[in-house]
């Protein structure tokens, strides 16, 4: 699948892009007209993620990667995407929230870690997550909140973002930054600045209005295992 990628102007909606409840959609069609399981897409998207980490990490010769997961299914993209890069490069996997709050597909690559020994390091908060990126080596892979995001961060997830802002380290965002509006572009509060954006299916509507070609940075669109069309 290929579809158009790159920076936007702000105010011009790029034809091709879609909106949050699109996106919804997209994944309902795939998993009850298609069979193609859920489990099976995140399995895809993830998958994807860790091999444009891997290059990312490459190009700026970074020595690690820092794996920031939320609770949702972003998180569990996330939780793939770290499966994927082990015995690539060292992986510190950070979770945003409490086990108990993590569900379905995203819970059972969360099992697929554990049973692989990969510690995950549970709510993390801003100084667990300073103190990772203290080295100054390591890419983020943002994976806190997908396309689903529409309210404000809440405080400790505010600060978790603004102190991978001020960390400097290059950040990957999966299928969007992390607080920053799907449909408007719009900054929920505080968003990821992120280097790169690889994002599922196509590019969302909110990359290229208000704040959002501030934030996703170079865009990858990348496929799930269904045509867009």
């Amino acid at each position: 699948m290929s579809s158009p990628s790159g920076h936007g102007l702000t105010g011009q909606m790029d034809p091709a892009s879609i909106t949050r409840e699109e996106a919804r959609a997209f994944d309902r069609d795939a998993q009850e007209r298609l069979r193609v399981p859920g489990d099976l897409l995140m399995e895809n998207a993830g998958a994807a993620v860790a091999r444009a980490a891997a290059r990312m990490a490459h190009e700026r010769r970074l020595a690690r990667v820092v794996v920031l997961c939320g609770t949702g299914n972003n998180g569990g993209d996330g939780f793939v995407a770290a499966r994927h890069l082990l015995g690539t490069l060292p992986i510190e996997v950070l979770l945003a929230g409490e086990r108990a709050r993590v569900g379905g597909d995203a819970a059972a690559n969360l099992a697929r870690l554990d049973a692989l020994g990969v510690a995950v390091f549970e709510r993390a908060d801003a100084a667990r997550v300073d103190a990772a990126l203290a080295k100054r080596d390591a890419l983020v892979v943002d994976a806190l909140f997908g396309t689903g995001l529409a309210r404000p961060l809440d405080a400790p997830t505010r600060a978790i973002v603004e102190v991978v802002n001020r960390s400097g380290a290059p950040v990957l965002a999966v299928d969007l930054p992390s607080g920053l509006d799907a449909d408007t572009g719009k900054v929920l509060g505080a968003a990821v600045v992120a280097a790169r954006t690889i994002t599922f299916v196509a590019r969302k509507r909110g990359f290229d209005l208000s704040d959002g070609p501030r934030h996703v940075g170079e865009v990858e669109v990348v496929g799930i295992g269904v045509p867009a069309r």
